[in-house]
């Protein structure tokens, strides 16, 4: 009988320490939100978690679905690339960890250089059908752009008053032409634009020059001969940036706390930098 206590209360001790241990666990960091910023915290996931034993597991969705997936604390985290509204900054918080800009692209068949606010108004509400209206190329006209909830499509609303035909905002120079593919992330833009010869869609700096530097057959478009540079794009002389932000309730300020700092690092900003964005921090 006694050995059978003794054993019994060394399974309760074990059990008790097994609990202690998992409750020490780190809870696993869940982030949703742009996919701008998706491919940022994918790269620096895999180093935090062996850093700090949490581990972190992003999706995309769009910064609507960041804004929500906070907002109703579906995870501690969302992602956001664009300025936050007035009224989201009420009940929300949220870091900038870099900044990007918003730039038109074709294929690099195209004989297109650079294209200014006026083109691009009539290409996207399809006034412009062929590239022959614009130059000696001829080729119709393909038009990719972005489904509601994306910042994207926000940025590109407001720099051009061309609007989604599902906004209920009309808006002041017409809508984008029901001709247009619609596509979720920066990489279906840019695939599609690499696969059509006659294709022009919008979508993140970073992006398009991590993809072209790697080998994709797209090409940006100059815009209205503004700079591409940071200097240009941080200090607002670019027309078209945004900021690329992790947003949280401030209740949870501190359980995210370390990965923000994490974030705006050395680490945090040479994978900002690596992927085409521009770092918050200087070196």
């Amino acid at each position: 009988m006694k050995n059978l206590c003794c054993a019994f209360m060394m399974t309760l001790l074990m059990l008790g320490m097994s609990e202690v241990t998992h409750s020490e666990e780190p809870k696993a960091l869940h982030i949703a939100g742009a996919t701008t910023i998706q491919p940022v915290l994918e790269s620096l996931a895999g180093d935090y978690e062996r850093k700090t034993g949490q581990k972190v597991h992003v999706q995309g969705g769009g910064s609507s679905t960041g804004i929500e997936h906070t907002a109703q604390e579906h995870g501690l985290l969302g992602a956001v690339s664009r300025a936050l509204k007035q009224e989201e900054k009420k009940h929300l918080e949220y870091t900038t960890i870099g900044l990007d800009a918003l730039v038109f692209i074709v294929n690099e068949r195209n004989p297109l250089q650079e294209i200014d606010r006026d083109t691009v108004i009539r290409l996207f509400t399809g006034e412009i059908t062929s590239w022959n209206q614009l130059s000696d190329w001829d080729r119709p006209v393909v038009l990719v752009s972005k489904e509601m909830g994306r910042s994207t499509l926000d940025l590109f609303e407001e720099y051009t008053g061309v609007h989604h035909p599902d906004n209920p905002v009309k808006g002041e120079n017409g809508q984008i032409s029901a001709e247009a593919y619609e596509i979720a992330s920066n990489l279906d833009g840019a695939t599609l634009a690499a696969g059509l010869p006659g294709a022009v869609s919008y979508l993140s700096l970073g992006t398009s020059q991590y993809l072209q530097n790697r080998g994709m057959p797209i090409k940006i478009l100059s815009l209205e001969d503004y700079p591409m540079d940071r200097q240009s794009i941080v200090s607002g002389q670019y027309p078209i940036k945004r900021e690329l932000n992790l947003v949280y309730r401030p209740e949870n300020k501190e359980m995210v706390k370390d990965f923000l700092e994490f974030c705006l690092g050395p680490e945090g900003q040479d994978a900002v930098r690596q992927l085409g964005y521009i770092p918050v921090q200087k070196k």
